[in-house]
């Protein structure tokens, strides 16, 4: 019989419901109290006895209402603790202040069991670590709640930290969370969809980014992979992530893969998950898979890619971002065939910033507001300063711009950023440079500079080549006219 009785606030009601109960032989088998409210919990009484106890519980002075309850409230809540422990993806135990394991859910009794002896679980704190200064570290973790990596009997792990504190505020215990550093990184590569805002974060003013844009609503619900084209700063990751949202598949997982900042090892066990756990492929199933620089991509996982999306059900939509055409990256043997095959079917081309100086104004207000924001600064350009950003041909596209500026605000005085705070390497103030001189004379100045950009973005002269657009002995001649290989 499981009871909930509603009571006044009155000295020794507790004691006389408790005789009660003792007068019709009812084994108590747990008793709880709280403000106007005791639960009981006795063993089975047959229907008559029940009743008849129901009926004296109403006469004892002080008591306003007796019903029937399926479980205690304190029982629901240890029951409920006790499942969320269980259902949690990463081992957890709970020690007392003597270092005791009070509590261990499966995880950490399947993980730790496995890596003893006996194949038991242990019994004390100390029995889990396996690294000097074991005791340390934990303290650390629990005084600073940022995980610690340690090593334990079943290999090294990520260590969070809890204490647990009793009603007086008194320490009583602790949490131990573990989690796997693998499965952590593969967590962290994947974010939701709806947390992406389309467009709206695009800063442009050009009619030629604005017909990206255009095209980008277009093949963003087109469910076949996507390859965005353009150089590096120009903004691909995030055209992949307004594409992402503006696809039926927006409310699924987006998940961002560089392949030019990964060992391949790495990448694989991210890519395809390991021993300790999933990998990203097993956690964005029915998302949208971004690889950047796929150019970089070792061969092997390139197979494998191929190998996954083609098995997939339902497929993951992959989108791509390279520095050329996938063709181009083909021939120069970076990337096979079956995988250019699969993902050469939508293409954005994204035009660097010197081919659209429309945008670099909106862009360099953006950034300012955006770093005076975050920095708590009220900065702004001169005018030689915003003229010598306006004039600068950013090699780098709208990621140079966004750091020039930032640099240049460490470096500013009196709120202003002045010209001379922007470290622009190879800038040339027109006006200055190129007074007094024929046309002939300014074509070759700026060429110089322009070339001695690029030439140390793409320090092989094939390279170089190919990007501008001109044959190689072209740029090897205009590199010794103006002796730029001297300085590399």
């Amino acid at each position: 019989m499981k009871l909930a009785i509603t009571t006044e606030n009155k000295l020794g009601i507790t004691d006389d419901v408790l005789s009660l109960l003792r007068n019709h032989q009812a084994d108590l088998i747990k008793v709880e109290v709280e403000d106007g409210k005791i639960y009981l919990h006795t063993r089975e009484l047959d229907k008559p006895t029940q009743g008849t106890i129901a009926s004296l519980l109403m006469k004892i002075p002080g008591i306003k209402w007796v019903n029937q309850i399926d479980v205690l409230p304190g029982v629901e809540t240890q029951s409920m603790l006790h499942s969320l422990m269980q259902v949690m993806p990463d081992p957890v135990l709970g020690v007392n202040t003597k270092g005791q394991i009070s509590f261990a859910n499966d995880k950490a009794r399947v993980l730790f069991s496995a890596h003893t002896e006996q194949q038991k679980m242990p019994q004390q704190m100390k029995q889990i670590f396996v690294s000097e200064g074991w005791q340390e570290k934990v303290n650390a973790a629990a005084t600073s709640h940022i995980p610690v990596n340690i090593k334990t009997i079943a290999g090294t792990m990520l260590l969070e930290v809890q204490g647990i504190k009793d009603q007086e505020g008194k320490m009583n215990g602790a949490m131990l969370l573990f989690r796997d550093y693998d499965k952590i990184r593969a967590s962290s590569y994947v974010m939701q969809g709806e947390e992406i805002d389309g467009l709206q974060r695009l800063v442009y003013q050009s009619d030629a980014f604005a017909q990206v844009l255009q095209k980008a609503k277009t093949v963003a619900n087109v469910d076949a992979p996507l390859n965005i084209v353009g150089e590096t700063g120009t903004g691909k990751t995030m055209l992949a992530h307004a594409c992402h949202s503006l696809s039926d598949r927006n409310n699924e997982l987006f998940t961002v893969v560089d392949c030019q900042a990964m060992k391949s090892d790495e990448m694989e066990s991210l890519l395809f998950g390991s021993a300790t756990g999933p990998g990203i492929w097993e956690l964005n199933q029915s998302g949208t898979l971004f690889f950047s620089h796929l150019e970089f991509m070792a061969p092997h996982i390139q197979d494998k890619v191929l190998q996954h999306y083609q098995q997939a059900k339902p497929a993951v939509r992959i989108m791509v971002s390279t520095a050329q055409k996938l063709s181009s990256h083909q021939q120069a043997g970076k990337l096979k065939a079956g995988l250019v095959l699969l993902l050469d079917v939508l293409r954005l081309d994204v035009p660097p910033l010197r081919d659209r100086p429309e945008d670099i104004e909106p862009l360099m207000q953006h950034f300012l507001h955006q770093f005076n924001e975050q920095l708590g600064q009220d900065l702004s350009f001169s005018l030689d300063a915003a003229a010598k950003m306006k004039r600068y041909y950013w090699p780098g596209n709208a990621g140079q711009l966004r750091h020039a500026i930032y640099k240049a605000m460490m470096l500013a005085k009196d709120g202003m950023i002045q010209a001379s705070d922007l470290d622009l390497e190879g800038a040339m103030s027109l006006e200055a440079d190129l007074e007094g001189m024929t046309l002939n004379e300014a074509v070759s100045e700026f060429e110089k500079h322009f070339l001695q950009h690029w030439y140390q973005k793409y320090p092989s002269t094939r390279k170089l080549a190919r990007q501008l657009g001109v044959s190689h002995t072209t740029i090897a001649q205009k590199i010794n006219k103006y002796q730029l290989n001297q300085n590399n």
